[in-house]
């Protein structure tokens, strides 16, 4: 069962292969990839926002768990293992609208990566696109070191994406 989700993740990676990442000039449309087992504050949360922009039209938060119980309780869109079909066809219906919008960044703060991981974020039409280096380097056109705590993260964040946009 595995054999053809892992096939159909595959394929949508190696359409990223040959991608440019283009690095907006004005980010109004965010989505950001958080592992639950990862703590966050608000405050850092509203930091990250900061950074990049003061004026957001929208900005998606999508919750990350390999086990679907300890999402219950947190705002929706949830990714889990089981977000994907045996084709490798996601399934929920918070995730497809998701990835049917075209975001001027995407960011992920993940420990691991899964194929339901990978397959989403594949899918993710996302111009600039931020990610820890645990996760398949295609997927991502800044990859930061893996880091467990996110004041670590959002720092490494700020210094490398100041690097490549020192005018902003």
């Amino acid at each position: 069962m595995n054999f053809f989700a892992k096939r159909a993740v595959k394929q949508q990676l190696s359409l990223l292969e040959n991608r440019v990442g283009v690095k907006p000039a004005t980010i109004r449309r965010m989505v950001f990839v958080h592992d639950t087992d990862l703590d966050i504050t608000e405050a850092q949360f509203q930091d990250m926002i900061d950074f990049f922009s003061p004026e957001y039209e929208t900005i998606e938060r999508v919750h990350f768990h390999l086990n679907k119980k300890m999402l219950e309780g947190l705002p929706k869109p949830h990714l889990y293992p089981k977000s994907l079909d045996w084709r490798g066809r996601i399934v929920e219906d918070d995730l497809k609208f998701v990835t049917s919008q075209q975001y001027d960044i995407a960011i992920h703060f993940v420990q691991q990566s899964t194929l339901s991981l990978a397959s989403f974020s594949a899918q993710l039409k996302a111009s600039f696109r931020i990610g820890p280096s645990c996760m398949d380097t295609r997927l991502n056109d800044l990859v930061l070191p893996t880091r467990l705590d996110f004041g670590g993260f959002l720092n490494d964040l700020k210094t490398y994406f100041n690097k490549i946009n020192p005018h902003a």
